[in-house]
C-alpha cells in the first residue's frame, strides 16, 4: 500500500495506579512524558498525538508539564546516610577526604552548585561531616586515629541487604535480646521501615484481627505494619485470609529478603542458635508449613505438600527419612521413584550423634575431671553451632564446619548440686533443621 504513514497516538486513560505497598499513587511526570513520547517515531512520523485523561483539577498540571517539561532535582539528601554507609562498606570511601571527594561526583553536588541557597551549598561540607559522625555514633562506621573510616559488621550487613539504617538497628536490637522467639522474628520484620508504605484497608480489619488472634499474637504495631504481621503469621501455616491475598504475595517476597538479612544479623550478634531459629521461621513463611514439618523442606525436592504428607506419617527429620527407607515413604503416599529420590537427597544432609567417650556417671563433691565429647556426622557436611550446657548454664560454644566429627571440651566439676545434667546441642544456621540435642546426667556424691 502506498501513501503516507498514519500518525501514531497514545492515550493515557488514568494518571493513577494501585501499588500493593503504597495504595493509589500518581504516575510520575517523567513516566507520563515517556509514554507520550511514544506517539511519534523519529525518522518515520512528522507528528504524533497524545491524550491524557485525568481529573479536571489536574488538567493544568499536565498542560504545564507538557509545555515546560520537568526539572529534575536530587533526592540524595534524604538518604545520604544510607548511601555513605554503602560506599564505606564497599571500600570506595576510606577516609574523610574520600567522603568529600565522593560527594563532589554526585548529581546532588551539581544541583547544589546551581541552586546554592535551596541546597544550602555553603554548609554542605559541614553537613556531610555530621553525617559521618552520625554513622560512627550509631555503630555503622568506625574511625581510626588517622581519620580513616571502615564499615562495622552492622554497616556491612545493612549495605549487603540494601536495608534502611533504622531497620538494621532494629534487627541488631532484636538479635541482642536475652531470648529470641519466632514471634520476635516476625514482629521485627513486620515493623521494618521498608513496610511503612503498606496501607491497611477498612475492609481488611476483621481479617487482620482474626489472623493475629488465631496465632495468639498481641502487638503494638498499627495500620500497615500490623497488616504485614498478620500476613506473615498466616503465611507460616499456609492459611492467608482471602481478604489479604491481593497484597500477600508481594509482602511475603519482601519479607523473605528481610528474613534472610535478619538471619545473618542473628548469626553475627547472637550466634548459630538464633540464626537457626530465624532460618526455620523463614522456611515456614516461604513454604506455608507447620513447625513439625519445616525441617523436611531442607531435603531437595521436598516442598510443602510432600513435607506435610511425610510429617503426617510421623517423619519429621531427614535422619528419620533415611532410617525408614523408600518403602516406608511409599506407604506414606509417595510414589516409588519420588521416595527413592527423597531418601537419596536426605542422605546429603547432616546426621548427628554424640559420642560421650569416657564421660563419668558420677563425681565426688569438690573434684573435677577434664572430659571431652565428640559430635559425629554420618551425613553431609554443614556449618553448625555446638553448645554444651550444664544445669542450664552454658559451658562452651563453638561455630564450625562439621564434616565427620568435632571434639569439644566438657569439664565435669563436683558442685553443690545433687546431679549435673549436661546437654549437647547442635544447630544449623543455614538449614531449617531443628536443633539436635543429647543429654547425660552425672551424679555428685
Amino acid at each position: 500500500m502506498g501513501g503516507e504513514s498514519p500518525a501514531r497516538c497514545v492515550v493515557i486513560r488514568d494518571t493513577k495506579y494501585h501499588d500493593p505497598l503504597e495504595g493509589e499513587v500518581d504516575i510520575s511526570p517523567l513516566d507520563v512524558l515517556q509514554m507520550l513520547g511514544r506517539a511519534g517515531r523519529p525518522g518515520y512520523d512528522d507528528v504524533g498525538y497524545g491524550w491524557v485523561i485525568c481529573d479536571a483539577d489536574e488538567a493544568d498540571k499536565y498542560r504545564q508539564l507538557l509545555r515546560e517539561g520537568k526539572e529534575i532535582e536530587s533526592t540524595l539528601a534524604g538518604e545520604i546516610e544510607t548511601h555513605l554507609n554503602a560506599e564505606v562498606a564497599m571500600g570506595t570511601i576510606r577516609d574523610l577526604e574520600d567522603v568529600l571527594s565522593w560527594v563532589e561526583t554526585t548529581f546532588y553536588y551539581v544541583r547544589a552548585q546551581s541552586k546554592p541557597e535551596e541546597y544550602e551549598f555553603e554548609s554542605l561540607r559541614e553537613r556531610i561531616r555530621g553525617v559521618v559522625e552520625s554513622l560512627v555514633d550509631s555503630g555503622f562506621v568506625e574511625t581510626d586515629s588517622d581519620l580513616g573510616v571502615e564499615a562495622t559488621t552492622l554497616g556491612r550487613l545493612a549495605s549487603n541487604y540494601y536495608l534502611r539504617l533504622d531497620t538494621a538497628e532494629r534487627f541488631r536490637e532484636t538479635c541482642e535480646r536475652d531470648r529470641l522467639t519466632g514471634k520476635d522474628v516476625l514482629e521485627a520484620v513486620a515493623a521494618a521501615g521498608e513496610f511503612d508504605s503498606v496501607s491497611a484497608r477498612q475492609s481488611e480489619t476483621d481479617a487482620i484481627d482474626r489472623a493475629l488472634d488465631g496465632a495468639g499474637v498481641e502487638t503494638d504495631l498499627e495500620n500497615g505494619n500490623r497488616k504485614v504481621l498478620a500476613i506473615l503469621h498466616a503465611a507460616t501455616d499456609g492459611r492467608t485470609p482471602s481478604e489479604l491475598r491481593s497484597d500477600a504475595w508481594i509482602i511475603r517476597q519482601n519479607a523473605l529478603r528481610l528474613l534472610a538479612a535478619l538471619r545473618e544479623f542473628a548469626e553475627a550478634f547472637a550466634g548459630p542458635r538464633a540464626a537457626n531459629l530465624v532460618r526455620r521461621v523463614e522456611a515456614r513463611v516461604e513454604h506455608g508449613i507447620s513447625r513439625e514439618a519445616v525441617g523436611l523442606t531442607a531435603i531437595e525436592g521436598v516442598g510443602a505438600g510432600r513435607a506435610e504428607t511425610l510429617a503426617g506419617a510421623g517423619f519429621t527429620t531427614p535422619a528419620q527419612i533415611v532410617d525408614a527407607g523408600a518403602a516406608a515413604l511409599t506407604k506414606a503416599g509417595l510414589s516409588e521413584s519420588v521416595a527413592d529420590r527423597v531418601v537419596d537427597a536426605a542422605r546429603d544432609l547432616p546426621r548427628i550423634s554424640v559420642d560421650w567417650g569416657a564421660f563419668p556417671d558420677s563425681i565426688a563433691t569438690g573434684e573435677n575431671e577434664m572430659c571431652e565429647l565428640t559430635v559425629r556426622n554420618a551425613g553431609g557436611g554443614a556449618r553448625v553451632g555446638i553448645r554444651v550446657t550444664v544445669n542450664g548454664t552454658q559451658m562452651t560454644e563453638t561455630a564450625t564446619y562439621l564434616g565427620d566429627s568435632e571434639t569439644v571440651p566438657a569439664p565435669v566439676f563436683g558442685a553443690d548440686a545433687d546431679e549435673l545434667r549436661f546437654v549437647v546441642e547442635v544447630t544449623f544456621p543455614d538449614l531449617p533443621l531443628a536443633p539436635v540435642r543429647e543429654d547425660r546426667t552425672v551424679r555428685v556424691e
